[in-house]
């Protein structure tokens, strides 16, 4: 289980069936070797009908895991989204103003203006990929601390991964998506989450940060590098001791480093 969710928060957080069936393979391959099981690896690489049905019963084992696990994300995000916007019963009018051209990824100053230059560095974003990710020596940003690099050969600055960023940002859409008639979700809303009908926004998000690094790697890393810091349980612990973002998007005022 792990090997897979670590595939999805690094590669694609919601895969189609296929792309699912891949991810097992390449789940069980991996963690066939971390566990010195060579018999298994050899046999996976010399028979692929034998690789397949190991993936088939890892996949068909871990689909269910994969969706508690979003499951468990967005019931934890639903906490911090509520008190960052201050959700409440009557707010429609707010809820519909922060979809718009998804402007809930983007923080504002204290006059409410949005700051297009800081794309996904709103405080609901960071502090759920921080509670969910990295709260802890033993949490999953800790153990894949080798695994958060750069795109950069000059700036070896950890980054957080596009699929991470994303599921975040598409969990936050889909909780203010529940809010949008201006009362409060249900107990089932709350613990609901269809992958399948939010894979636009994901897109939609990932289709963002494309942009970003077509237009400059530079600006590319020093946003997720800043993510990745703003996160990580290394720099808190040194601090204590469907359509795009186009609308808001400032991709000239983004800092290179």
């Amino acid at each position: 289980m792990f090997e897979l969710k670590k595939a999805s928060l690094f590669d694609n957080a919601l895969p189609n069936i296929t792309q699912k069936r891949m991810m097992a393979l390449e789940a069980v391959h991996t963690a066939a070797g971390k566990r010195k099981e060579y018999a298994i690896s050899k046999r996976m690489k010399h028979n692929f009908d034998y690789a397949l049905a190991l993936a088939g019963i890892v996949s068909g084992g871990t689909i269910e895991q994969l969706s508690s696990f979003r499951t468990n994300l967005k019931k934890l995000a639903h906490q911090i989204v509520v008190s960052h916007f201050a959700l409440q019963k009557g707010c429609a009018d707010k809820v519909e103003d922060l979809l718009k051209s998804h402007k809930y990824i983007f923080p504002t100053d204290a006059k409410g203006k949005v700051l297009g230059d800081q794309p996904f560095c709103d405080d609901a974003t960071i502090d759920t990929i921080r509670l969910s990710f990295f709260d802890g020596e033993d949490s999953f940003g800790s153990q894949c601390r080798d695994d958060f690099v750069s795109v950069l050969e000059e700036n070896i600055e950890p980054e957080l991964p596009v699929a991470m960023v994303c599921l975040i940002a598409t969990m936050i859409y889909a909780i203010l998506k529940d809010w949008s008639s201006g009362n409060p979700p249900s107990n089932a809303q709350v613990k609901s989450f269809n992958a399948s009908s939010h894979v636009g926004i994901y897109k939609a998000h990932q289709a963002t940060l494309n942009r970003i690094f077509e237009g400059s790697m530079k600006k590319y890393h020093a946003l997720m590098a800043r993510l990745y810091k703003a996160v990580s349980a290394i720099e808190n612990s040194a601090s204590t001791a469907s359509s795009s973002a186009g609308d808001y998007l400032d991709l000239d005022a983004m800092a290179e480093e």
